[in-house]
């Protein structure tokens, strides 16, 4: 009893923890984002060098995580005093503008690559609606077999009977 009493107050006082850390990230989220003028902007980056993500856009501020040369990068944004904003599933911070270039993306080869999976994608839908029918025509003839040898069953059976009756009469 003492044991899960004991365990339940470890589980609040980490909780309770956990919430007031939550908070004070987001407090120091909103006050960098207060003090920083930032200009919007949705674009995937790559890393120049190995570098780390603060929690503020200033080199004093905590390091977040540390991406490596040639890692691709989120990025939410841009400063006026050289940072950019960056996202990393649920961690926000901010990098420096020089250690991030923007990522080349060759459009006519993404397009390429779109138009054969959207080819593959019909191609594969054909098949699966061949494949529907010839199952559904298999059930229609399977049917259609299963009354015809049911008929052929009965046709034998009623003609025993009455051959039966027959000889009964002679």
């Amino acid at each position: 009893m003492k044991r899960q009493i004991k365990a339940k107050g470890m589980l609040a006082a980490l909780g309770i923890f956990l919430g007031l850390s939550w908070a004070a990230a987001d407090m120091q989220y909103a006050q960098a984002a207060d003090n920083t003028e930032i200009s919007e902007l949705s674009q995937l980056m790559t890393t120049e060098e190995s570098v780390e993500m603060k929690a503020a856009p200033d080199d004093g501020a905590e390091g977040i995580m540390l991406y490596q040369k040639g890692d691709s990068v989120f990025v939410t944004g841009e400063t006026a005093n050289g940072w950019y904003r960056a996202m990393y599933q649920d961690k926000i911070g901010y990098i420096p503008k020089d250690s991030l270039s923007p990522q080349e993306i060759d459009v006519a080869a993404l397009d390429e690559e779109m138009a054969q999976t959207e080819e593959e994608a019909k191609f594969m839908v054909e098949v699966v609606e061949r494949y529907r029918d010839q199952a559904r025509r298999s059930k229609i003839w399977g049917g259609v077999i299963i009354v015809l040898v049911l008929g052929i069953f009965a046709t034998g059976i009623i003609s025993g009977i009455t051959s039966a009756k027959k000889r009964d009469l002679r």
